[in-house]
């Protein structure tokens, strides 16, 4: 027996053996001899082949890809803290191996783990319902793994567009790799399974060992150390020589053993999963594929019905997928069902459609992008299947469906009432008057109206977040057709088949808030390429007059407020200045418009305002131009009166919840108005207005200017004693400014009528009148400057040398000297026979401007002292009027 057992030449058995009789030093020697059958047993597998020598490449990318193997599993169960700490694991990995990169390159399987990582964390960051259910630490985790990745992914540009080009081959590199990992880790390991044995017969339970020990039979002892599945044959080949001297001694692996059996299939099943694992996903896809090809119900009224309140009940809980949901609904709405239970269906669609929202630039909304995600993760752009797009078919649907049965009802089809009162679940008056309006509850209508107007709110969001000059913003600039012409088709219905005309004004204000802002001309030029839906070419004035009526007759003070506006800004923006101004003052608003808390409301006359102040300069009229346009740009703050923009504050700060209402509320790029123009008209206006008073007051120390603009313009240019040749538009300006405050007309006019913003007022036809008359109105201005300036230093001035120094007929020049001398802005007479003016001499010249100045701040030195000499030691008698000036003590 000792000659069978001993085996002195191998010492890792030995080692083993000893650890395994160690636990027990008072066991039998009966119990000695199962320990050394083991030895027996295990020599084979010691002994099975050569040594396996690792080299250090392939011990390099065994780690690399033990440690993408944690990270992918970390991803399987939504750990990111594990994941991040996976990711810097493997980068430290590959800084280590950067010799060998460097001859052999980068593993494809870490540029397939990057690639495959960066899109989880991209889809996974953007499933905002799965990001609102993990941990803060987790989330945290995620936004820090989606800028990691990025940076991370830069240096391998290269290597990612190589492995997207050429996938396949990629894969069945990385397959031969990990197919000779998994070849040499078996030979490798084939050595340490005795000990792997071992050390799962050291974690049986001590029930189990008393029991072996009590059984005393060698069989069970050794049936306990051979395995009986089928994957160690080879194994057995190679044990052959020795397995027929102990034949005798060991079991027939027919089963008998349910411990061995259930331990060796675990291992098996275990190599089975990790063989399997690479292909985890292809199954899925399968198992997805063949639920999807699953016989589907029958789409009757009951089954839809049943379906219909189970989709209901899910609506809104947490773990719902909003897509499945609307994905359900639209397969529930392709059933051939009554009219009534159709149009419920298509009511939960629409509604669940808009809540499908995202966010941008915290603002929440629906999604606008025009690409279409497909089964297997490709972005492909179509603006017809786009969410928005759908939910305006499905809303045509719907009103198909109401047209063609006029017996329908809100109630009946699931819709909520459409009337302007109060809704079902608004607060009480009462109660609503003491609460803030940012804190109203939010009560939302499932019916046509409101999922029109809903409709309209997100196209206007939509254009207001895209990029200004962008494909896509031009692409969604077509959908207002469309949207109009829904809208004139719903308004139609609920007017002749409802017969509420409420509703049907207010989507009479938001068809009219489309339409205001468009000249009549673009639209005649764009009806002779293609129809404008919802909207007319001809007879387009009478149009938007209708529409406004409709909102004044039918609409309450809000609507009859912003359809006033609207109604003021098309006409202003036609040139009849005069016929805005009437309405404007008609109206009132000009004196309420400040009392309103509805901030649109202000943008919207803010908006009138300068439109009307354009509308004034295309006129001719000056003075009243800079009327409408002083309040706009005194402050410096007309981007943000606009609503074109936000203006950086220098002494004061927003907070986040400030500029997200002020991003809110801009003002889409479509509808801006210019705002250079706009400054560029003021400015010219102010020079006009003010430099002749400028001059006529140059030595009055009160003096003051009436634009603050300008005051803001020529102080900036004080300041700047080194001005270079003028390159902005207020530079410009502010150069003719100061040739017409020296009477060069000719200098002043070649500085304002080369601006190029001038091209922004309209059409050439209107752009050449307006330089006109800017034109002569630099004449006028700079002959009343020049008299103004230097008529102290002439006896007389001759009629005909005025009019040849500015260019200007008699008749002109003569009403100017006229008025200026009847308004006593100007002390001189008309000689007619000589056809001359004649001076008066009446102005105080420089100097004497000088010396009275100087006598009125020596009069209040004088009467200052006396009352600081009276208070210390009195006799000027100013408090008791007594003894009168010059008194040492009175009399």
């Amino acid at each position: 027996m000792s000659r069978f057992f001993a085996n002195p030449d191998d010492s890792s058995t030995e080692e083993s053996s000893e650890e395994s009789s160690s636990s027990s030093e008072s066991e039998a020697s009966e119990d000695e001899k199962p320990q050394a059958k083991k030895k027996v047993v295990e020599e084979p597998k010691v002994k099975a082949g050569p040594r396996k020598v690792i080299s250090h490449k392939d011990k390099r990318y065994d780690e690399m890809q033990q440690t993408i193997k944690l990270l992918k599993n970390a991803v399987a169960i939504n750990d990111w803290n594990v994941v991040s700490d996976e990711f810097a694991n493997i980068n430290k990995q590959i800084a280590k191996a950067a010799t060998l990169i460097a001859e052999t390159g980068v593993p494809s399987f870490y540029i397939a783990c990057m690639i495959k990582l960066a899109e989880t964390v991209e889809l996974t960051a953007a499933d905002k319902d799965k990001v609102k259910k993990m941990s803060k630490t987790n989330a945290k985790s995620l936004n820090a793994m989606k800028q990691n990745i990025k940076k991370n992914n830069v240096n391998y540009e290269a290597q990612i567009a190589k492995h997207v080009e050429n996938p396949v081959e990629e894969e069945e590199e990385k397959e031969g790799s990990d197919s000779d990992s998994d070849s040499d880790s078996e030979s490798s390991s084939s050595g340490s399974d005795s000990d792997s044995d071992d050390d799962k017969k050291k974690k049986k339970p001590e029930k189990a060992k008393k029991e072996l020990k009590e059984s005393g039979s060698d069989d069970d002892d050794d049936s306990d150390e051979w395995p009986s599945d089928s994957s160690s044959s080879s194994e057995d080949e190679n044990a052959a020589p020795l397995g027929k001297g102990i034949s005798k001694w060991m079991k027939t692996g027919d089963g008998s053993d349910s411990d061995s059996d259930d331990g060796f299939e675990k291992v098996a099943k275990k190599k089975k999963e990790r063989v399997q694992g690479p292909g985890k996903k292809k199954e899925d896809a399968e198992a997805s594929k063949d639920a999807k090809e699953a016989p589907k119900m029958v789409l009757n009224e009951e089954n839809v019905k049943k379906k219909l309140d189970e989709l209901m009940a899910l609506r809104g809980k947490r773990g719902t997928s909003k897509k499945d949901q609307i994905a359900q609904l639209e397969h529930l709405s392709t059933a051939v069902i009554p009219p009534v239970m159709g149009a419920m269906v298509l009511v939960h669609l629409i509604a669940a459609q808009f809540d499908t929202s995202m966010t941008r630039n915290n603002v929440a909304h629906m999604p606008i992008a025009f690409e279409i995600t497909e089964d297997n993760g490709n972005t492909t752009p179509s603006r017809t299947n786009c969410l928005w797009t759908k939910c305006m078919h499905n809303v045509r649907k719907l009103l198909i469906v109401l047209r063609e049965n006029p017996e329908l009802t809100e109630e009946a089809t699931g819709q909520q009432s459409a009337n302007t009162g109060t809704a079902p679940g608004a607060p009480p008056a009462d109660a609503a008057d003491m609460m803030d309006p940012d804190d109203e509850p939010l009560i939302v209508a499932q019916n046509l109206v409101s999922f029109v107007e809903r409709l309209d709110d997100e196209l206007y969001l939509s254009l207001r977040l895209l990029d200004n000059h962008s494909s896509e913003f031009l692409k969604r600039l077509l959908d207002i057709a469309p949207l109009l012409s829904l809208s004139q088709e719903v308004q139609d219905y609920y007017e002749t088949m409802v017969g509420n005309h409420s509703v049907a004004a207010r989507l009479a204000m938001r068809r009219l808030e489309h339409l205001y802002y468009k000249h009549d001309d673009l639209i005649a030029k764009a009806s002779q390429k293609c129809e404008q839906l919802g909207d007319r070419a001809s007879g387009r004035q009478e149009f938007i007059n209708a529409l406004s009526m409709k909102v004044y007759r039918f609409g309450d003070d809000a609507l009859r407020t912003r359809a006033m506006l609207c109604q003021i800004y098309y006409h202003a923006l036609h040139d009849r200045f005069y016929q805005a101004r009437d309405m404007l003052l008609m109206s009132h608003l000009q004196d309420n418009i400040h009392q309103t808390n509805s901030i649109p409301v202000q943008i919207l006359f803010n908006r009138v305002m300068a439109q009307m102040g354009l509308s004034a300069f295309r006129n001719g009229l000056i003075q009243e131009a800079h009327g409408c346009f002083d309040e706009l740009c005194g402050n410096n703050r007309l981007k943000e009166l606009l609503a074109q923009g936000l203006s950086s504050q220098r002494f004061s700060e927003r907070s986040q919840e400030q500029e997200r209402m002020e991003k809110k509320r801009q003002t889409p790029y479509h509808m801006h108005v210019n705002l250079e123009l706009i400054e560029c008209c003021h400015l010219v206006g102010a020079i006009l207005i003010e430099i002749p008073k400028m001059v006529a007051n140059a030595y009055d120390s009160k003096r003051k200017l009436t634009s603050r603009a300008l005051k803001r313009v020529f102080d900036n240019s004080d300041r700047n004693p080194l001005s270079g040749p003028p390159e902005t538009t207020r530079d410009v300006i502010m150069a003719g400014a100061r040739a017409l405050e020296k009477g060069d007309w000719k200098q002043c006019e070649a500085h304002v009528l080369a601006l190029p913003v001038w091209t922004h007022l309209g059409s050439e036809e209107c752009v050449a009148a307006v330089k006109v008359t800017l034109q002569t109105r630099i004449k006028e201005e700079a002959l009343r400057t020049f008299l103004f300036a230097y008529s102290a230093y002439y006896e007389a001035l001759s009629l005909e040398q005025l009019c040849e120094m500015f260019a200007l007929e008699n008749k002109v020049v003569n009403t100017l000297v006229s008025k200026m001398i009847i308004s006593e802005e100007l002390f001189a007479s008309w000689d007619q026979p000589t056809g001359s003016i004649v001076m008066h001499k009446k102005e105080r010249s420089r100097l004497h401007h000088m010396a009275l100045h100087y006598s009125d701040n020596l009069a209040k030195l004088v009467e200052s002292n006396e009352k600081a000499w009276d208070l210390r030691f009195g006799g000027y008698d100013f408090k008791q009027h007594q003894g009168g000036r010059g008194g040492w003590g009175g009399g």
